[in-house]
């Protein structure tokens, strides 16, 4: 089934990586390091603006990481959630928008 962007139910193995790349290199070109949220038991706050924005992205760029090692063990379906995951974070810290998430969906690899 398409989702009006000519894709298929899901993402093939190459398009993931693709859109890793791209992630990737956007946060480290902010200015973003590569590691997990310091308490993954904390909640980031009482509200949205009281949330630890640059912890979170870096959280992001992390999971880029792990999402690629996903894609060599053949998870795909725990690289789709972290995909989803690395996604949200990147339009709620003001990244992307969801248009542009959306397209990136389609990219060829």
């Amino acid at each position: 089934m398409s989702d009006g962007f000519g894709l298929a139910d899901e993402l093939a193995p190459e398009r993931a990586r693709t859109m890793m790349r791209l992630y990737c290199k956007k946060l480290d070109d902010l200015g973003y390091s590569a590691h997990p949220y310091p308490n993954v038991d904390a909640k980031v706050g009482a509200n949205i603006y009281a949330a630890g924005k640059f912890e979170a992205l870096n959280h992001a760029l992390w999971m880029c990481g792990q999402v690629e090692g996903f894609i060599r063990q053949n998870r795909m379906a725990k690289a789709y959630r972290w995909i989803g995951m690395v996604q949200g974070l990147l339009f709620m810290g003001g990244i992307y928008s969801i248009n542009e998430l959306k397209k990136h969906n389609s990219l060829s690899g």
